[in-house]
């Protein structure tokens, strides 16, 4: 029996991981790591092994990584980049010591600038632990979501991204190619995970296919994006357009481009509005 150890799992990228990885081994070869006496019971009520567990507790992790073969590790959600790199290299030495034979770790575009990432990549290789290291795009979910909130309230969505387009990526994508890469062992160790191109036109088409009714985009300074602001200047200079054929390799199919995206994200809105009593609308 292979055992399966998925951190990260009360999160969107660590449940989609898991998800998937059910879809391909039994739940009794799969643990879960959570840091709550709540979540844990949660999950056991599901048939999963629950561990309670936190990167900044060693001794924790070296209980839930015991008798672990395999382990895909979300990356640390802490912001302060010194905790999180501290973190990442304790996770990655504990993973290692228990004798987990191999490590999946979900890093970020950009990782070399990144100390949190780096600090887990680079412990990785150092460990000669056998790896996949998966530098995972910016989530399409989030960037849809923001838009049919947007269309929805008034028939218009906006960007500052001057045209410039993005290879995102869908969450359930990345976390379908989390769990590939930790049933499949494959040789390759970096993976750039990269998601068809798209534009803001492209978003404001899907999304006036899928809502029924025109929606327009428009271009806006940085500030009026909300907490989208810090990312737009690097979208205007393609820091996050660059291509890569690793996530279709690693799925064994296109991934989903932002039509699908759109679609799955609006459809499961419009049913959660109308079992609350309401609904997207689709007229003005």
């Amino acid at each position: 029996m292979t055992v399966f150890l998925v951190t990260g799992v009360t999160g969107n990228l660590g449940s989609a991981a898991l998800r998937s990885l059910l879809e391909r081994v039994p739940r009794s070869d799969v643990r879960v790591l959570v840091r709550t006496d709540r979540a844990a019971a949660d999950f056991a009520a599901r048939g999963l092994a629950a561990h309670i567990g936190d990167y900044s507790d060693p001794a924790s992790l070296d209980a839930a990584f015991t008798g672990v073969d395999r382990a895909i590790v979300v990356s640390s959600p802490v912001l302060d980049p010194s905790v999180r790199a501290v973190q990442h290299r304790t996770v990655v030495e504990s993973a290692v010591a228990a004798g987990v034979r191999h490590v999946v770790y979900t890093s970020g575009i950009g990782a070399r600038h990144d100390p949190g990432h780096s600090a887990a990549e680079d412990a990785l290789t150092e460990s000669g632990v056998h790896h996949a290291t998966l530098r995972n795009a910016l989530y399409t979910d989030a960037f849809v979501e923001r838009a049919i909130a947007q269309a929805t309230a008034d028939g218009s969505i906006t960007s500052a991204s001057n045209g410039q387009s993005l290879t995102t990526a869908a969450i359930a994508d990345l976390g379908e190619a989390a769990a590939t890469a930790s049933f499949t062992m494959p040789k390759k160790t970096l993976w750039e995970l990269r998601g068809p191109r798209w534009d803001f036109s492209d978003l404001a088409a899907a999304l006036t296919v899928t809502l029924g009714r025109p929606i327009s985009h428009e271009d806006v300074d940085d500030a009026d994006t909300g907490p989208f602001a810090v990312l737009f200047p690097l979208i205007r200079r393609g820091v996050f357009g660059v291509e890569s054929p690793d996530l279709a390799e690693l799925l064994g199919r296109a991934p989903a481009d932002i039509r699908v995206v759109v679609g799955e994200l609006a459809g499961s809105l419009d049913q959660h509005r109308s079992e609350d009593g309401g609904s997207i609308p689709h007229e003005g």
